[in-house]
């Protein structure tokens, strides 16, 4: 039974990272799906945090073309304000009751399904113009609001964030791409190193999640490239809301 649910885990990485790489959601799906196979919410979430690393890394590798000299020293200070935001978020769900997470949970899910059914132009729209002070006093806090959320939970995380990159920080859609799996290694990182000491994570199943979700980041960063990404946003609509919907009322 171990294996066909680390199969079920495994299989459901890799297809879901291979869409959710240039544009997020990973932890939309996986998270309920190991939740769903028996895995505690706390555990669920670290396992996730632990694989998504890989995805991340390889999504990166797999961008980075999309990517300017420019901009990273922007990401240097994301990526400093991720850190802090994530460190906070990891600790704050380890003093969480479980069952109050699960709703917690499956209530960023519904919202998020909310979110790509009725604004289909998230993660798409493209604005022109230099930032100003303001913006980036902005955007950096919410890139720090967004980190604690990252290390918290993580799902539709990116989605989030690319929406702050685009419309404040005014990147365009592939250095977005690049530019949040970049960002995730971080929150992803330092969530996983706090979850850890506390025993939280199953290697048993992030293992194999971290190996698919790899595989599956190499092959999606290679398709949005080539083909764009709006036509991925319908996808995750159908699949999120049942998902959220069994944690709302099956439990």
């Amino acid at each position: 039974m171990d294996f066909i649910a680390i199969l079920v885990a495994s299989l459901t990485s890799l297809i879901t990272s291979f869409f959710s790489v240039s544009v997020g959601g990973t932890s939309l799906i996986t998270v309920p799906v190991l939740m769903f196979l028996g895995m505690s919410p706390k555990t669920a979430v670290a396992t996730n945090m632990f694989a998504l690393i890989f995805l991340s890394l390889s999504g990166a590798a797999g961008l980075k073309k999309a990517s300017k000299k420019e901009q990273f020293n922007l990401l240097a200070f994301l990526s400093m304000l991720t850190v802090g935001g994530s460190f906070l978020g990891a600790k704050i769900i380890l003093t969480i009751d479980q069952d109050f997470l699960e709703k917690v949970i499956a209530a960023v899910i519904l919202a998020m399904a909310c979110l790509l059914l009725f604004k289909k132009d998230v993660g798409i729209q493209v604005l022109k113009g230099r930032i100003c002070s303001a913006g980036l006093i902005m955007g950096s806090i919410l890139v720090f609001i967004l980190g604690i959320y990252g290390g918290f939970f993580s799902g539709g995380y990116v989605t989030l964030l690319s929406f702050v990159l685009l419309l404040i920080f005014r990147l365009n859609f592939l250095q977005v791409a690049f530019a949040t799996k970049v960002l995730n290694v971080f929150s992803s990182t330092t969530a996983f190193v706090l979850f850890s000491t506390h025993g939280l994570v199953d290697f048993s199943f992030g293992i194999p999640m971290a190996c698919t979700m790899s595989f599956g980041a190499i092959l999606g960063a290679k398709w949005a490239i080539k083909k764009g990404d709006l036509w991925i946003r319908n996808l995750f609509f159908l699949v999120v809301a049942g998902l959220a919907l069994k944690l709302f009322f099956v439990g």
